[in-house]
């Protein structure tokens, strides 16, 4: 599987941050990466200082890097071995003539910035994890509910919208609705964003389009949220409502990218307030994460109240 990082939006996403000009816009608009390649690892892999064993396609070059290439240049040669790409000088340094004129009739892209070396460093690993981390579109309302990132699911119309501005209006905040991008940012850490035309805005039936920056303030909605449970609301019949296990629900696992997350499966009816169960279950997920088993604690209650 491949994925890609254009330059030109690398360098106007991180200008303000690091203060950089482009010098050469080098041969490659576009770096393309194979994320099945099994010596890639994950972004912050293709970042890097001087490095003669991996090669890196973005090198970091300040006034250490550069000094020692000059004291040493036998090693230029292994510096642009492999797939170099963009080179960032920073710490204002300049490049000699004649390695600035190779580096262009190369076509590797030079950036140039005042900042430290490992500050860009840091950063660009960042970007470039995140930007190439595996993702997926998900249908769904994200919302964050006591800090918990809770995934709401369900069928066309069932009321998965209704419900998240009912938590809204309950002070929760809205991550994103109808569609949720998710992106594996880590082995086990999966956050999900709202994707950028859709950002504060949420569709209800009856009434419309609706901008919840504008209706509760900015502090209703977040740009992204980590994921930690998923919660699925489903129309069940007196036949399947029956067969759900009383002192525990129904709870399964839902695979988003290669991580399982619980997922707990509410019936809808008139009577139910899901707005309280979904906040119940974000409590929940808290005392369960904190060691405590509720269903233990209640079956040994009622052992011990049995006991004669």
């Amino acid at each position: 599987m491949d994925r890609e990082v254009d330059c030109t939006k690398l360098w106007q996403d991180l200008r303000q941050e690091l203060h950089w000009e482009i010098l050469e816009s080098g041969r490659n608009p576009h770096l393309r990466v194979d994320l099945s390649d099994g010596n890639f690892g994950d972004g912050a892999s293709l970042v890097g200082f001087l490095s003669f064993i991996r090669s890196h396609w973005v090198q970091v070059v300040g006034r250490s890097e550069l000094e020692y290439l000059l004291a040493h240049p036998e090693q230029i040669p292994q510096f642009r071995k492999g797939r170099l790409e963009i080179l960032v000088l920073c710490e204002d340094v300049q490049l000699p003539r004649e390695f600035a004129t190779m580096m262009v009739a190369e076509g590797v892209a030079i950036f140039r910035t005042s900042l430290p070396t490992r500050r860009v460093l840091v950063r660009l690993q960042h970007y470039l994890r995140t930007e190439l981390a595996p993702r997926c579109l998900l249908h769904g309302v994200l919302v964050d509910i006591l800090g918990v990132g809770i995934l709401i699911q369900g069928e066309a119309g069932i009321g998965k919208s209704e419900l998240a501005l009912e938590l809204v209006s309950r002070q929760h905040r809205l991550v994103a609705d109808d569609s949720v991008l998710c992106i594996r940012e880590a082995p086990d850490v999966v956050t999900g964003h709202c994707p950028p035309a859709l950002q504060d805005f949420l569709e209800v039936r009856g009434l419309g389009i609706v901008n919840i920056r504008q209706l509760f303030g900015a502090a209703a909605v977040i740009d992204s949220k980590r994921l930690r449970l998923v919660v699925e609301i489903r129309d069940m019949s007196e036949m399947e409502l029956a067969d759900v296990d009383r002192l525990q629900g129904q709870v399964d696992h839902l695979s988003i990218l290669g991580v399982d997350f619980p997922r707990l499966r509410l019936p809808v009816s008139a009577a139910r307030n899901l707005a309280v169960l979904v906040e119940a279950a974000a409590r929940g997920y808290y005392v369960s994460q904190s060691g405590v088993d509720m269903l233990a604690h209640f079956d040994a209650q009622t052992r011990r109240l049995q006991t004669p």
